[in-house]
């Protein structure tokens, strides 16, 4: 599927003959593992999301001690978790908009990637590194939503240099977000 992504095919255009045909096996091994090309779609993208998840988990470690390089660090884990797959992740957000248990599988794992967020941010606001004013669930949903929005952005960067900019931005945003205010202030 991801190979047939690349080569500009739509995921409503890739047939399961297509897939069986390119993957070298029968129609009834493919319907063994998964009821259609959707389930394989979420299923792919439930292994991807946890690989992205175990990388945010860098992320939300951090600890007053961190510094916007290790921030920047934690990031670029996340945005290479999910670089490989840019496709794969925009063929999923298609089949949101006609496919329910797709679209469930995508705000299940928003859900928890906006809940471990939430988590860090209440964490650092409890030890005093991430800003106290900020109101921890909006701030977590709308920094996963630009993340979701901007992720594709960075995995398709024309040259290592945009990727870096893009990388620097991102660390920035987040940075100015959370931790910069609290250091300023000092609490």
């Amino acid at each position: 599927m991801e190979r047939q992504l690349r080569a500009g095919e739509t995921f409503a255009d890739i047939s399961v003959g297509s897939l069986v045909a390119e993957a070298g096996i029968s129609r009834t091994t493919f319907y063994v593992y998964f009821e259609d090309k959707t389930d394989l779609l979420r299923t792919w993208y439930a292994e991807i999301t946890e690989v992205i998840l175990d990388a945010a988990q860098h992320w939300w470690s951090l600890d007053g001690s961190a510094t916007k390089a290790d921030l920047r660090a934690a990031l670029e884990k996340i945005v290479d978790a999910y670089r490989p797959h840019p496709e794969l992740m925009a063929a999923t957000h298609e089949a949101i908009g006609y496919d329910h248990d797709v679209r469930e599988t995508v705000e299940d794992s928003m859900r928890q990637y906006v809940k471990g967020l939430r988590e860090h941010i209440e964490a650092g606001q409890r030890a005093g590194f991430v800003d106290a004013e900020l109101p921890t669930g909006e701030t977590s949903y709308l920094l996963q939503w630009m993340a979701e929005r901007g992720l594709p952005r960075m995995a398709r960067a024309e040259s290592q240099s945009k990727y870096e900019r893009l990388i620097d931005a991102y660390s920035s945003i987040v940075w100015n977000t959370l931790y910069a205010p609290a250091r300023r202030t000092g609490t």
